[in-house]
């Protein structure tokens, strides 16, 4: 895929996670989701449980790696309310990374 095709992808991903409240993830893997943060997409894997751990840079190499599942969740979207990530976009402390990761330890990237 070209990197105009990747472009496209995270643009209507924005497009998509910008209308919906805050703290909605879009459900792009088993393993990784995005959200919107107020000012980009970023791109968050998931532990054990299915519950928030540590940013990933939402970039090329990403969708060079999970392309596949990427195009497939852009056929029939799915997205995720988290209680979690709400409270912390709507009080968020820029650096601090996502809430959970911060409980693991993880200083977060921004």
């Amino acid at each position: 895929m070209t990197s105009n095709e990747f472009a496209s992808f995270k643009a209507h991903l924005a497009m998509l996670l910008r209308d919906l409240p805050a703290g909605t993830t879009a459900d792009l893997t088993d393993v990784a989701v995005a959200y919107w943060d107020g000012t980009r997409v970023v791109g968050t894997y998931l532990r054990d449980g299915g519950r928030l751990d540590e940013e990933f840079d939402f970039d090329e190499n990403a969708w060079e790696n999970w392309r596949d599942e990427f195009v497939y969740w852009l056929a029939a979207p799915t997205f995720t309310e988290r209680d979690e990530l709400r409270t912390y976009l709507l009080g968020a402390v820029p650096g601090s990374g996502p809430p959970l990761a911060r409980s693991a330890g993880y200083a977060g990237r921004r």
